[in-house]
């Protein structure tokens, strides 16, 4: 808990602010266990409909210790996750790591109609392969962290599926349950695998942009995650995994070069990343 109240704060801290130990805090926080998805079992713990408040409403406290899965399926409102504020709007799709404070505010001209899911991510563990929760900071997915949209119609059906399913009396329904909601997240982590690579490309090099031409100016992790529509958290891996650095060592680079300094461009697939290399060749319509 100590340590991700301070990657937190630390977020908001100028980047060229940052000393060395401080971002080697940050990398050794940020790394995570190497998984593969099928490695990770999904298990489903609760599913429920959820009212927010047009004057803001705390999401599930008691459900921090999990991941969580907010669909909105009608309306529009906000939503803040930790310090960073995403619009909602009908079919976006939203997975919080455990341990983030989640808050959902409506917007008063719009009824907001969202479905909350808590789950686990999974790992066998030892020779007798027990399954043990990821501890917080090892879990590691796609779109975790990550605002993305889905079709409404289907993630409207599948929604009230899972909820119905879990909240039955009947063992095999909510079998059943478990069952529909691993097809919800195959079909958002296979989008995700074959369409977003071009987006992260495309956002990474907006922030590298930003920050050649600005950094004899002060600038904020936070900032810069608001213009990529990326998490601090995540922007902060991403950028290191693709350019080979941090982005306070690429300011301060520049800053003693005076110039653009040279490093490495090539990035990873997230189906690469996540052993599916088939992946880029499906795609949900």
């Amino acid at each position: 808990m100590e340590k991700q109240a301070e990657a937190i704060t630390i977020t908001d801290r100028t980047v060229e602010a940052m000393s060395d130990v401080e971002w080697e805090t940050i990398e050794q926080i940020e790394t995570p266990v190497p998984q593969t998805l099928d490695d990770i079992w999904f298990k489903l713990r609760d599913a429920a409909p959820f009212a927010a408040a047009v004057e803001d409403s705390q999401v599930r406290p008691e459900w921090e210790r999990d991941c969580r899965l907010i669909a909105v399926i009608g309306g529009q409102g906000k939503l803040m996750a930790g310090d960073v504020i995403i619009p909602l709007k009908s079919g976006m799709v939203y997975m919080s790591p455990p341990g983030e404070k989640l808050r959902i505010c409506a917007d008063p001209a719009y009824r907001l109609e969202t479905y909350l899911f808590r789950f686990q991510a999974l790992a066998l563990e030892g020779p007798s392969g027990t399954a043990v929760q990821l501890p917080r900071k090892t879990v590691e997915f796609p779109l975790l962290g990550v605002p993305t949209a889905y079709p409404l119609t289907a993630l409207t059906a599948l929604c009230k599926t899972i909820c119905g399913c879990r909240n039955s009396l009947d063992s095999l329904e909510r079998f059943r349950g478990q069952a529909v909601f691993d097809d919800l997240l195959h079909r958002l982590f296979k989008e995700a695998i074959s369409g977003t690579d071009q987006e992260l490309d495309a956002a990474l090099e907006t922030v590298r942009a930003y920050i050649e031409h600005h950094y004899e100016k002060d600038m904020t992790v936070k900032k810069l995650a608001e213009m990529s529509r990326i998490s601090p958290r995540h922007l902060m891996r991403l950028f290191k995994e693709n350019y080979g650095m941090t982005i306070g060592e690429y300011t301060k680079e520049l800053k003693r070069a005076g110039k653009r300094p040279t490093v490495s461009l090539a990035r990873s697939s997230l189906a690469e990343r996540y052993r599916m290399p088939d992946a880029a060749a499906h795609r949900f319509g």
